[in-house]
């Protein structure tokens, strides 16, 4: 039986290896996910539709003025409103706003299998308490919908151009409103690996 050799030594050098999935182009699904969590928290305008009163104050401060280092990361995580995962929120006491996505990469173009189609989803979650945004009159799930088209629709974000392909409104049994859309992309398939660091192309012929 031949022996199991490892790239690392210690557990510095694995956790370094780990938090490099989310730059190497290895894998897609991590890749994307960070490349859309990093757009979502630079967008004031998102963050403020998603209505948590509790972080506006990490927004703007108390001239109103937009505070660019500000706790917007905040918006982020698991208990968040913005979360890098599909779900659906339980009924509540507190007004809640969500945001959540994933990313599927799993068909090929016809006779090109070097490339691969990919399918980004957001599915969009508004409180029916919090269905109007006040200061604009527009239903809180179109408004944030259409934020999120605004920045990923024909952008270049994820290597090559996005296009909406669907845009679908919902509802829930637990009184959320929802709006799902979902972009198509084209991705390299499966070309390159990454060792120790270093990205190179896979020979798929050999």
């Amino acid at each position: 039986m031949s022996e199991v050799t490892y790239d690392f030594s210690t557990k510095k050098e694995m956790l370094s290896k780990l938090r490099a999935y989310t730059e190497t182009p290895d894998d897609d699904n991590i890749r994307i996910k960070e490349k859309i969590k990093n757009r979502l928290l630079r967008s004031p305008e998102l963050l403020y539709a998603l209505h948590n009163k509790e972080l506006e104050g990490e927004l703007f401060d108390s001239n109103g003025n937009l505070t660019p280092d500000g706790e917007w990361d905040r918006y982020f995580g698991k208990s968040s409103n913005i979360r890098p995962f599909l779900f659906f929120p339980e009924v509540q006491t507190e007004v809640s706003n969500y945001i959540g996505y994933k990313v599927d990469c799993d068909s090929e173009p016809k006779y090109n299998d070097s490339e691969k189609y990919c399918e980004i989803t957001f599915v969009i979650f508004v409180n029916g308490d919090d269905s109007i945004d006040a200061s604009t009159g527009i239903s809180r799930h179109d408004l944030i919908a259409s934020i999120l088209r605004e920045i990923f629709q024909k952008s270049n974000i994820f290597g090559l151009e996005c296009t909406l392909t669907e845009n679908k409104e919902g509802t829930t049994d637990t009184r959320f409103l929802t709006r799902t859309l979902v972009f198509q992309t084209t991705l390299p398939n499966n070309l390159v690996r990454t060792v120790n660091g270093r990205t190179g192309y896979i020979n798929m012929y050999r």
